[in-house]
């Protein structure tokens, strides 16, 4: 696990989004000299609602699991921040800032052009690339359990970025064919199998 180091300030004016848990900036991480001329990048940074105690939760297995993973298709993990204030514990999450926003925007949004079939390709392309990943590209396997829209980011040239892993658990190993969980994820977009019957698998969901 990593810390962000030089504090990324969030610019308050500048919010980006906000979940059931956090809240997300657009803000700018300072080069190693604090003064902002040397080696800045602009950045997103999640903020913990305060007093959300599953948050803390989903937090920790973030700050989990970006630690370890590295691919092109997931969002790039600068680093955190816990500090146990006066005003309570606060947490930051610091990615990688993408200026495209989310799939979810492009798609539902009445004021965003229409995105081109063949970047509508790579997005899905990239966005499968992600999830194998996570299925197979690891020793113990990824469930991400949130894929939706709205945690598909994208970057300058639309490819996609699988973000939010606060929901993901590690998947079954040593031969198991599932691991028994509680059912989490969002309506309409969790595996039907899965809600069914809280077994986790790394299979494709059965088409109902």
């Amino acid at each position: 696990m990593k810390s962000a180091g030089p504090v990324a300030t969030p610019l308050r004016a500048l919010k980006l989004g906000e979940g059931g848990f956090g809240i997300v900036y657009k803000g700018i991480l300072k080069g190693k000299d604090g003064n902002g001329d040397d080696g800045s990048m602009v950045v997103a940074v999640k903020r913990l609602k305060p007093n959300a105690l599953q948050g803390h939760k989903q937090w920790l297995m973030e700050v989990r699991l970006l630690s370890i993973v590295n691919h092109p298709n997931l969002v790039k993990f600068i680093g955190y921040c816990a500090v146990d204030a006066e005003r309570g514990p606060q947490r930051l999450l610091v990615y990688g800032f993408m200026p495209n926003k989310t799939l979810d925007h492009h798609l539902f949004n009445k004021d965003s052009p229409l995105l081109l079939w063949d970047i509508r390709l790579k997005i899905a392309l990239g966005a499968a690339k992600g999830l194998l990943y996570l299925h197979e590209g690891l020793e113990i396997p990824v469930i991400y359990r949130d894929f939706k829209a709205s945690n598909v980011l994208l970057d300058e040239q639309y490819r996609p970025k699988l973000s939010d892993f606060g929901l993901a658990r590690e998947g079954p190993t040593f031969g198991n064919t599932h691991v028994s969980t509680a059912i989490l994820g969002t309506n309409g977009y969790a595996a039907p199998d899965y809600i069914e019957t809280g077994h986790l698998t790394t299979k494709p969901p059965k088409c109902v």
